[in-house]
């Protein structure tokens, strides 16, 4: 009986010390002179513009590797079908203007969007995946885009004005943020409040789909078109392909008032059409109160530029 009493005092001492160690502190706090290297970020090595460029933007404008799979593989995960293929480092005469062109690009961007919802990292290289036919653009597991340079994509200019080549190259910047705002897209948290209720719902594709089948039925292109502008206009939606979901036209506004003037983008899209002009207002104003960001400055500033150049 004793020896029963005996245990079972020390059980619940030992309970007692075991459940007062485990109390939760009011915040985690790091330990002292323990010198771990960031897991992300750039190294201490780094060169000026790839630690300016993170310190400003929160971004990793990164071109060094020491293994080729540190392109291929992402904190959130890899592509393995290019992997196969080694990648190649940007030359080093490239480098500074690759650079210059992500410090103009991001210069653009509200600095508060920027920390919040950008990729959190552009990885430049001079070749992914086959050396001979492999992509100028490539986005591994939703927070890294691999972006090739020089880049080749169809229509894009030679660098000859580093600093100024986003404005200057509306093909190669079209494309860029073309990839970047479905990245963005995917990355959203939030609807903005009221935005689906103005025009009809979004249909995940049903409709767009329907056209595009009958097109393959028929073959007449205009018809097809002519079908599409149809359900844009009819749904409110800024194009067909914003039919689809909130993401899709998140992305398509967000590109477009990046890249275009307050003119353009009423000629050709706002005026006649009461409920894509609501979509518009209150997407500038979301931004604006969300982020204190007047994103049309950005495309104003953006089509200004883009003609003095032209």
């Amino acid at each position: 009986m004793k020896n029963k009493v005996f245990y079972y005092i020390s059980f619940l001492l030992l309970l007692g010390t075991t459940l007062s160690s485990c109390s939760k502190e009011p915040a985690l706090t790091a330990t002292e002179n323990l010198s771990f290297e960031p897991l992300f970020g750039p190294q201490p090595d780094a060169s000026a513009e790839e630690k300016k460029l993170f310190e400003k933007y929160k971004i990793w404008v990164r071109m060094d590797f020491k293994d080729s799979r540190e392109v291929y593989n992402s904190y959130l995960g890899q592509d393995v079908n290019n992997g196969r293929f080694p990648a190649q480092k940007v030359d080093a005469s490239q480098r500074q203007s690759a650079y210059l062109y992500m410090d103009t690009l991001l210069s653009n961007i509200s600095q508060t969007y920027s920390a919040q919802l950008m990729p959190n990292e552009v990885f430049f290289v001079k070749t992914y995946g086959h050396p001979a036919w492999g992509y100028q653009f490539y986005v591994v597991a939703r927070n890294r885009l691999a972006f090739v340079w020089p880049n080749q994509t169809y229509g894009a200019q030679p660098v000859i004005d580093a600093k100024n080549h986003y404005y200057i190259d509306s093909t190669l910047t079209k494309e860029v943020w073309n990839n970047l705002s479905k990245m963005i897209g995917d990355r959203i948290t939030e609807e903005i409040q009221g935005f689906e209720k103005i025009g009809k719902p979004y249909d995940g594709g049903t409709t767009f789909n329907k056209i595009r089948d009958q097109y393959f039925i028929d073959r007449d292109l205009e018809k097809r078109n002519r079908d599409w502008q149809t359900l844009a206009d009819q749904g409110g939606y800024l194009d067909p392909y914003a039919s689809f979901s909130f993401k899709d036209e998140y992305a398509g506004f967000f590109k477009l008032l990046l890249l275009e003037s307050y003119e353009n983008i009423n000629n050709k899209y706002l005026k006649g059409n009461i409920m894509r002009k609501q979509k518009y207002d209150l997407f500038v104003k979301y931004f604006k109160d969300k982020y204190n960001w007047d994103i049309q400055a950005a495309g104003n500033k953006y089509r200004q530029k883009l003609d003095s150049f032209h």
